[in-house]
């Protein structure tokens, strides 16, 4: 009898575990993409080519598994800001079923094609986070 009860809780719970999978995927509306809250690192390159494009990297810490689509969004300015740092933003898409409890990391970059031609005012790269979890590089700045 003891046995015959494992069972049925153990299947319960495996019922209740797929379920959480199925859900996901039964056409709901997908969440809307959040904001990284932790930069961990951001790296540039300029491709030396005419005119130089800018190759953005960065990594993010999110608090579970299961995030998607990191994306590397470049602010656009009406007016080119005081301090020539050009503004990214990490957005990822949130997890919508079971997930690891453990932190993972996010990579996206940006390639912006001839940069120099359109904003020949940037001298660096800020990604906002939220909180203390902004980072900045300046062109300057060793890698």
């Amino acid at each position: 009898m003891k046995r015959m009860m494992r069972r049925v809780i153990c299947l319960a719970g495996l019922g209740m575990l797929l379920g959480g999978f199925v859900h996901g995927e039964d056409g709901n509306k997908q969440p809307e993409p959040i904001i990284v809250k932790k930069i961990l690192s951001v790296d540039y390159s300029i491709q030396k080519i005419n005119p130089p494009n800018l190759v953005v990297s960065v990594v993010g810490q999110v608090p579970t598994g299961g995030y998607t689509k990191p994306t590397l969004v470049r602010t656009i300015y009406v007016t080119p800001p005081e301090d020539g740092i050009q503004e990214y933003t990490l957005m990822v898409v949130p997890p919508t079923g079971v997930v690891t409890n453990a932190l993972a990391k996010v990579k996206a970059e940006d390639t912006w094609k001839g940069y120099t031609k359109e904003a020949p005012w940037v001298k660096g790269v800020r990604i906002l986070g939220v909180g203390k979890g902004i980072l900045e590089k300046r062109f300057t700045d060793p890698k």
